[in-house]
C-alpha cells in the first residue's frame, strides 16, 4: 500500500520567470529530492506544472510513501513541501495552497512491486543468516592468520584500528535511517576484501615466505646433533617451532627416538612469529598434569631460543605440543 501526499498551488504568472531561477521555487524543490530519499519510507516525488499559455500556473508537487506513518512524520518536520513553498510566498497566488493526503489504488506497478517485496522478504530470512555465517567465519579466519604473522605489539595496534574501523562503519549505518542496498554491500565488500587480502598475504608469507604447510627439506648432511639421544655422546637435540608446527630433521609433527631412562635435552628456537612453548606429556601420556616436561623458558617469543629436559623410563609413544597452539605437535618414540 502506498500513501500520497498531493500539494497544488498556483504560481502568479507574471512571476514565473523569478520561479524558474538557479535559487527559485523549482531550484528549491528539486533539490529537495536529496532529502527526500535520506527518509524512511520514501517512494518517489513528482513535479508537474499547468502548461495553459496565459494565466497563472498550477504547479503540482507529489510525495510518495510506503506508509502513512512515514508521511506523518515527514509532515510534521522540516524541511517539507511546505516549509520550501512558505520561504516563496511571493510567488503563490494567495489562498491557492491545497494539501492532499491520499491512499494509492494498487496498480500493475504497484502489484509488481509487491511481488518483488514478497520476494525479498523470503528470501531475506535465508540469505541473511548464511550471509551473516559466511562473514563471520571469513572474519575469524581472516583476522587469525593475520594476528599470526605480526608482532604483539603489531597485534595491539591492528585490533585497535579494526575496533575503530567497527565503529565508524556501525556510526555510518546507524546515521542513515533509509541508507540504500548498495552502501550496506559496499561496506560489505570492502570488508571482506581487507580479510581476504590479510589472510592471503599471510599465508603466503608464513615460514619465511614459503606457503603454510611445506615441509622445509631434510639436511643431506646428518650432523651429530640429529642424532637419536640414544648415542648418548651426541649432545642436545634440536628442534624448531614454526606456526604452528614442530620440526626435527625436517619432518613436521616429528616422532623423535630418545632412550628410556636417560636424561635427554633438546634445544629449541622459534623461528614462527607467534608465541609457542614445548610441552610433553609424562608417564601418564596426559598433558597439564603433574608430571609434565615444561620447555624453559615457558613461552617463547619469535627468534627465542630455549631448552626442555626430561628423562622418561618406560618406553612407549609419548606426546608432545605447543601450549599456544595445540595443533603443533609430535611424538616421543622412547626405546
Amino acid at each position: 500500500m502506498e500513501f500520497v501526499q498531493t500539494v497544488l498551488v498556483q504560481i502568479d504568472a507574471s512571476k514565473i520567470d523569478a520561479v524558474s531561477r538557479p535559487l527559485g521555487l523549482l531550484a528549491d524543490v528539486d533539490a529537495h529530492i536529496s532529502y527526500l530519499q535520506q527518509q524512511r519510507g520514501f517512494l518517489d516525488m513528482r513535479v508537474t506544472r499547468s502548461i495553459n499559455a496565459e494565466g497563472n500556473v498550477l504547479l503540482v508537487v507529489e510525495t510518495r510513501w510506503q506508509d502513512d506513518t512515514s508521511l506523518m512524520d515527514y509532515e510534521t518536520r522540516e524541511p517539507n513541501v511546505m516549509s520550501i513553498l512558505s520561504k516563496h510566498k511571493d510567488v503563490i497566488v494567495p489562498d491557492s495552497l491545497q494539501v492532499l493526503d491520499m491512499e494509492a489504488i494498487r496498480t500493475e506497478a504497484g502489484q509488481a512491486r509487491a511481488a518483488a517485496e514478497a520476494s525479498e522478504r523470503l528470501a531475506l530470512p535465508l540469505l541473511v543468516p548464511v550471509g551473516v555465517l559466511a562473514f563471520a567465519l571469513l572474519v575469524i579466519y581472516g583476522l587469525s592468520r593475520i594476528y599470526l604473522e605480526v608482532s604483539n605489539d603489531a597485534a595491539t595496534g591492528l585490533a585497535a584500528g579494526i575496533a575503530v574501523g567497527l565503529l565508524a562503519a556501525a556510526s555510518f549505518v546507524a546515521g542513515k535511517p533509509a541508507i540504500k542496498g548498495w552502501q550496506i554491500g559496499v561496506i560489505g565488500v570492502a570488508a571482506a576484501a581487507v580479510l581476504a587480502g590479510g589472510a592471503i598475504f599471510a599465508l603466503v608469507e608464513d615460514d619465511g615466505g614459503e606457503p603454510a604447510g611445506a615441509v622445509a627439506a631434510p639436511d643431506a648432511s646428518p650432523t651429530a646433533a640429529a642424532s637419536p639421544a640414544s648415542d648418548g655422546a651426541a649432545g642436545a637435540l634440536t628442534v624448531t617451532m614454526g606456526d604452528n608446527f614442530f620440526e626435527f630433521q625436517g619432518e613436521q609433527a616429528p616422532a623423535i627416538e630418545v632412550t628410556a631412562g636417560q636424561e635427554t635435552t633438546f634445544d629449541l628456537t622459534n623461528n614462527g612469529i607467534a608465541i609457542h612453548n614445548m610441552r610433553i606429556a609424562g608417564a601418564d601420556n596426559e598433558f597439564n598434569t603433574d608430571d609434565d616436561f615444561v620447555s624453559d623458558p615457558d613461552l617463547f617469543m619469535s627468534g627465542d631460543t630455549g631448552t626442555i629436559a626430561f628423562k622418561i623410563d618406560e618406553p612407549g609413544t609419548y606426546n608432545f605440543r605447543c601450549d599456544f597452539h595445540p595443533e603443533g605437535k609430535g611424538t616421543l618414540e622412547v626405546r
